[in-house]
């Protein structure tokens, strides 16, 4: 058999290099997802320990600590110190709990969010062979005590989003924020505590707003107003200087997605603002690649969202009445698209 022309060659100067780089990342990844999981980080701060000292801070054994640590120091995210581990210099300065510049609820870090994207990794073949998302999330039908354990999960992400918009924009100058779909009630929160004189308002689904008053009565936040709405039934009833929709847009088919932000233009003031955060992709749809592939896992619970990027979501608001359309990524991850109501 006479074997094909240039296949050997091929083969002699071709390596897999692109295919393993994926492949092994997984276990670096699994390895970071259980170190935040368990704050291993924050444990080591102080000093190094020995597997011994890890495995009672965590109060488990040490056998299964030994092999954790050695999958982060493989990892290069601890180093060895003689019979012990430490940090490196940079989880030290990331990933210890309560640090300035702490990553943990950033959205492609925090380890809530991890478990998500690993179990729908997992299952993203059998919704392709299906045709249908295999794991849809119904936030009208779950209950109360489903919805909060989801929400109390969600909440620092929600939270650290807040804070990022509290120091990027100043909020003082609006009289009235709504977030839209404001699920926990953390992102107002965090923007109540740097800007208390503003008026807040939670607005979410009849199955939601239950929830969102018990977690924003956990946080002290009894002055922020809690209503019941859908974006896609009409505009809000009274408009705001500020409209803020995290998470919500990137979940609604092409049709809803546009419905909603028409009735968000009809629910914010003239020279108001609206910020959409969330998962926005560049013009190509092939970067950036932590964008691209959570519209491929999200398919496992929202078949009919749309896939929008950052064109998709400039020609929705402009259709609606909107101007000065800005797209920035903020600290935390999350994707974020922001205009002014002509």
């Amino acid at each position: 058999m006479n074997p094909v022309p240039g296949v050997t060659e091929m083969s002699k100067t071709m390596k897999p290099t692109t295919i393993m780089r994926h492949s092994t990342s997984l276990w670096s990844s699994i390895a970071l997802f259980v170190g935040t999981q368990l704050d291993v980080f924050s444990i080591l701060d102080n000093c190094p320990l020995t597997v011994k000292e890890v495995a009672t801070a965590l109060e488990t054994k040490p056998h299964f600590v030994e092999r954790l640590l050695n999958a982060l120091v493989a990892a290069e995210l601890l180093e060895v110190d003689g019979e012990k581990v430490a940090n490196t210099p940079e989880t030290s300065h990331y990933l210890v709990t309560g640090k300035p510049d702490y990553i943990g609820e950033h959205v492609a870090v925090n380890p809530y969010l991890k478990y998500w994207a690993f179990e729908a990794g997992i299952k993203t073949g059998e919704t392709f062979k299906q045709g249908k998302a295999i794991d849809s999330f119904d936030y009208e039908r779950l209950n109360f005590d489903a919805l909060l354990s989801t929400f109390r999960g969600t909440m620092p992400v929600a939270v650290k989003a807040g804070e990022e918009l509290a120091k990027r924009f100043d909020f003082s100058r609006y009289s009235t924020v709504a977030d839209i779909g404001g699920a926990s009630g953390g992102l107002a929160a965090a923007l109540a505590r740097a800007y208390p004189e503003v008026k807040y308002t939670v607005i979410d689904l009849p199955s939601v707003t239950p929830v969102a008053k018990v977690l924003l009565n956990e946080q002290g936040m009894t002055d922020i107003t809690v209503i019941e709405g859908s974006i896609l039934e009409g505009p809000c009833k009274q408009k705001f200087d500020a409209l803020i929709l995290r998470a919500i847009i990137q979940v609604l088919s092409p049709e809803h997605a546009r419905t909603a932000i028409k009735n968000m233009g009809e629910s914010v003031n003239p020279g108001g603002s609206i910020f959409i955060l969330g998962h926005i992709m560049d013009d190509s749809k092939t970067t950036p690649v932590e964008e691209v592939g959570w519209y491929l896992i999200n398919l496992n619970w929202e078949d009919e969202a749309g896939y929008y990027s950052e064109g998709d979501h400039r020609e929705m608001l402009l259709a609606a009445g909107f101007m000065n359309i800005e797209r920035e990524i903020l600290p935390n991850g999350d994707g974020l698209i922001y205009a002014v109501k002509a």
